[in-house]
């Protein structure tokens, strides 16, 4: 493990000793904004833990589309995303092969 890996993952664990060896980290989160702030920030400041807990949420249907919403609420983060679509060649073939069904969804969500 790298030492930047180590030492995120030693932050999350003195985080949730301290929040209350007694339960577990899913409920001190739920309970304490700034044991679930501390935790988010240590995963958000680290790459690898970043992409790790992004595939977790894109591979929930439900979750996926908040996600995919929140980020798209942002103007900057719209373009990003655009922008990122443009310059990849089978981002755009993907989009042009399906664009009949995307018209008809946008259309239906209207």
């Amino acid at each position: 493990m790298r030492r930047s890996h180590a030492g995120a993952a030693l932050l999350v664990v003195a985080i949730v000793a301290l929040a209350g060896c007694a339960q577990d980290v899913v409920t001190q989160m739920k309970k304490s904004a700034t044991v679930r702030s501390q935790v988010m920030t240590a995963i958000a400041s680290d790459p690898v833990y970043a992409s790790d807990i992004t595939q977790q949420m894109v591979a929930n249907d439900s979750v996926r589309t908040r996600v995919v919403d929140t980020m798209l609420l942002d103007p900057r983060v719209a373009q990003y995303v655009l922008a990122r679509i443009g310059t990849n060649p089978d981002a755009v073939d993907y989009l042009v092969a399906r664009m009949e069904t995307i018209r008809k969804a946008l259309a239906q969500a209207r």
